[in-house]
C-alpha cells in the first residue's frame, strides 16, 4: 500500500481555475470552446426521472442542460432549463397532467429532432466560423457528434464561448444568437480602436 501525505490547508487562498487564454479571439480553433466528452464525462439523467426534480436539481447544481438517457444508457436527447420553466409546466397541467406526473420524456428534445455539428468539420474551423454558423440558434448548447464512430463526442456552450472571449453577457440568458451579435460588435470595436491607435 502507498503512503499519501496530508498537508494543512490553513495558509492556502488561491484555487486553480480551468486556464482561459489570454489571446483567445475569434480566429482561434474552434476547440478552444468544445467540451469532450472523452475529456470531461457528459452530464447525463435518465428519462424516467421526474421532471418538477431535475428542475430542482439542475438548478442547485447551476447545471443548464443535461443528456437524456434511457435505461440502457443510450442518449435519447437533451433536456435544458429552458424545457422546464414553470410556464412548460402550466401548460401541460392546463393540459391534464399533474406535476408530480410529468416525465423528462415528456419534456425533453428527442434526438430525432436535434442536429448535431461535425466533429471532423469543427477541428477545421475557428470560432468565428462556429459562431456564423450559429448566429440564428436560440439555444445555449449545441451537440457535436463524432460521425466516424456514430457518437455525441460533446458540446458547445454559448456561455463558453462567451467566456473565452471575454464577451460582457448575461451568461444566465446567452444563446448563440445574442453571442455572434455580442462578438462582431466587440470586434469591430477592438479594429476601430487599432485603426485611431
Amino acid at each position: 500500500m502507498k503512503t499519501l501525505t496530508y498537508v494543512s490547508t490553513k495558509g492556502v487562498d488561491e484555487l486553480v481555475w480551468p486556464a482561459i487564454s489570454s489571446n483567445t479571439d475569434l480566429y482561434s480553433s474552434a476547440l478552444l470552446v468544445f467540451t469532450d466528452f472523452q475529456k470531461t464525462g457528459p452530464r447525463v439523467i435518465e428519462s424516467h426521472t421526474q421532471a418538477y426534480d431535475l428542475a430542482l436539481l439542475m438548478k442547485k447544481e447551476h447545471v443548464r442542460m443535461k443528456m437524456v438517457v434511457d435505461e440502457a444508457n443510450h442518449f435519447v436527447g437533451i433536456i435544458s432549463l429552458e424545457d422546464l420553466t414553470e410556464d412548460v409546466f402550466i401548460k401541460h397541467i392546463a393540459n391534464g397532467f399533474r406535476r408530480n406526473e410529468l416525465l423528462v420524456s415528456d419534456l425533453m428534445r428527442p434526438k430525432e429532432s436535434l442536429i448535431a455539428l461535425s466533429y471532423s468539420s469543427l477541428k477545421k474551423s475557428d470560432i468565428e466560423s462556429l459562431i456564423f454558423s450559429q448566429r440564428n440558434n436560440m439555444f445555449q448548447h449545441l451537440l457535436v457528434m463524432d460521425e466516424d464512430i456514430r457518437s455525441i463526442r460533446g458540446i458547445i456552450s454559448s456561455n463558453d464561448v462567451a467566456r473565452q472571449l471575454r464577451l460582457d453577457v448575461d451568461i444566465a440568458c446567452s444563446n448563440f444568437a445574442q453571442i455572434y451579435e455580442k462578438a462582431i460588435t466587440s470586434n469591430n470595436k477592438r479594429s476601430e480602436e487599432r485603426q485611431v491607435a
